[in-house]
Parts: structure tokens; sequence; C-alpha cells
């Protein structure tokens, strides 16, 4: 049976961000932690691994190239089509990330959210992306399962980013590995 390893993470600043968060002179050390993350599930983890994450610029497109590097099949999900998701969640942060993101949507299977999936009527798109990703890491009761967060420790700019999948995450019982990017 595949072991899940889940992430989720902040996006790379925008360049007018009033408040930092995920600055981008913290890329290089943010990927060389998630590397390091990933090379230890590998190490005790006898099952496939199989990654599961979004893919906005930051740590999402970190996650998914790492994945990559290390032979780590992994799988891209997507609230909306990728030309509207890189529009929204990708191109601010400048053309490099645009390009990084087409190669992996070249690279790696990728899904959009069904219509009919989640509660609509009381969740965003990215909560209900966030659930969906859970649902799908969580199929096994959990014990198939790893969390990775690159995040401050702070609140979100809305709802269903990283605190919020945290903690959806910690309430359906899964062990989440916190990468401090304040820390970094």
């Amino acid at each position: 049976m595949k072991h899940f390893i889940l992430f989720t993470g902040h996006m790379i600043d925008a360049q007018n961000r009033q408040t930092p968060r995920f600055p981008a002179h913290k890329e290089e050390k943010a990927r060389r932690e998630i590397k390091l993350r990933l090379f230890h599930q590998k190490l005790i983890i006898e099952s496939p691994l199989q990654g599961i994450a979004s893919g906005a610029c930051g740590g999402d497109i970190l996650f998914h190239e790492t994945c990559v590097q290390l032979g780590i099949p992994s799988e891209i999900y997507l609230p909306v089509p990728p030309g509207e998701f890189k529009k929204g969640s990708v191109s601010f942060a400048g053309k490099q990330w645009d390009e990084r993101f087409d190669k992996l949507l070249k690279q790696l299977p990728y899904y959009v959210l069904p219509e009919d999936k989640g509660d609509a009527a009381n969740m965003n798109i990215y909560e209900r992306t966030n659930e969906w990703m859970l649902e799908k890491t969580l199929a096994g009761g959990g014990k198939n399962m790893s969390m990775i967060a690159l995040w401050d420790g702070g609140g979100g700019d809305g709802k269903g980013g990283a605190k919020g999948m945290i903690n959806m995450a910690r309430e359906k019982g899964a062990a989440v590995g916190i990468i401090d990017i304040k820390k970094i």
C-alpha cells in the first residue's frame, strides 16, 4: 500500500507584501528542509511513497520539484483549471515561477477540484481542495500518511491556506511535521 506525503505551505511573498511570511531569500533553505523531510521519509517508510500538494508558487512547487528530484511520484491538486490557478497563485511571483509551474504540469499528473466535491455552501475552493487532498491521503485511516507543512505559525491571509489545512489535518488525527519558516 502507498504511503502518502501530504504537503501544505505558504506561497512565496509578493514583492509588495507588508509583513514578510515566506520571503524569496528563504527559498533555498526551505527547499533544503523539504528535501531533508522527504529523504527521511524515504529512509523510514517501507511502502512506496506518493506526494500530494497543490501547485502554488513557494512551498507547493518546491515540494513537487523535490519529489521529482528524489524519484517520489507526486500529484498536483488544483482548485481551478491550471490557467486560472496560475494567474491567482503563481504568476504574481514572476516568470520563473510560471515556468516552473508549467514544467511540473508536464511532468506530473494533476487534478482539478470536481464541482461536486466538498461543501460548496460553507467552504471556499481552497478549503474544499484541502479537504479533498486530506480525504485522498487519509483513505487508509491515516496510518499510511505523513504531512509536511512549511509554515510560520501565524494566521493565514484567508481560509484555505496552510493554517487551515494544518488545523483540518489535526482535527482528523493526522500528525503534522512543521518546517518553521521563521527558523530557517
